[in-house]
């Protein structure tokens, strides 16, 4: 908890400084009880709501991707948090502080201003809750996981993650500034999800495994989508 409200501080300083996004203010934290309050934020949607409408907002993912790229670029821990991420998970690679948890439900949209709202600093428990440091493509890949495997009926009917992928991808790179390299972030997806997959097997539940069959059809369609896809971003960091 005390790397969690570490990284809230200094995202809310990363968020004054950029204007893109907003994080929930501390509000206490006691460290002999691993405590900490943070303030309620109102009238917040989460993405995967949005997403699962007719269209996805391209404005807002890409927007997200921006989000992404500039707390890859800003946000720096002190030495004694860095936990480096799992080694199957951390590919040779530029390696960042992360996010952790960036996924549908942790980043919102705020019905008054628009704006994006990003929560829970903390590494997914789903990969140990530690980690805090490790290559950049896990946020990446762990933003778009969420929308093929979170089990939604709606899956079922139409491919929900697609359309979002490549505005996501391109801010992302271009707020980066870095080459986007379809080979590699198609490899690193290709072994995340080959990582996942014993683990979603053993934690599905009765919703869960009746959607497995189709999660599992739709993360082939994006691992070749993303193989295939071409982003131009030989004009660098977009400017805010």
């Amino acid at each position: 908890m005390r790397i969690e409200v570490e990284k809230t501080l200094r995202a809310s300083g990363i968020a004054r400084q950029c204007g893109l996004f907003k994080v929930p203010e501390v509000i206490d934290y006691d460290e002999s009880t691993g405590v900490a309050v943070f303030k309620k934020i109102f009238r917040i949607t989460p993405i995967y709501e949005l997403a699962n409408g007719p269209g996805v907002v391209e404005t807002i993912v890409e927007k997200i991707g921006r989000c992404l790229a500039v707390i890859h670029r800003e946000l720096v821990l002190p030495e004694e948090m860095i936990i480096p991420l799992t080694p199957e998970l951390d590919q040779p690679g530029e390696r960042v502080f992360l996010h952790g948890d960036y996924n549908g439900s942790n980043v919102l949209i705020s019905s008054d201003t628009d704006s994006i709202v990003i929560l829970d600093w903390q590494m997914t428990s789903r990969h140990g809750g530690e980690a805090t440091y490790g290559s950049r493509y896990f946020d990446v890949i762990w933003f778009l996981n969420y929308f093929l495997w979170t089990p939604m009926l709606h899956r079922l009917f139409r491919e929900p993650v697609l359309g979002m992928t490549k505005p996501f991808l391109k801010a992302y790179f271009q707020e980066s500034g870095l080459s986007y390299d379809s080979i590699a972030l198609s490899r690193y997806a290709k072994n995340f999800f080959s990582v996942k997959s014993p683990a979603r097997i053993r934690q599905a539940n009765w919703k869960t495994r009746l959607l497995l069959p189709r999660s599992y059809i739709l993360t082939r369609q994006f691992l070749k989508f993303l193989l295939s896809l071409e982003i131009d971003v030989s004009f660098g960091r977009e400017d805010s």
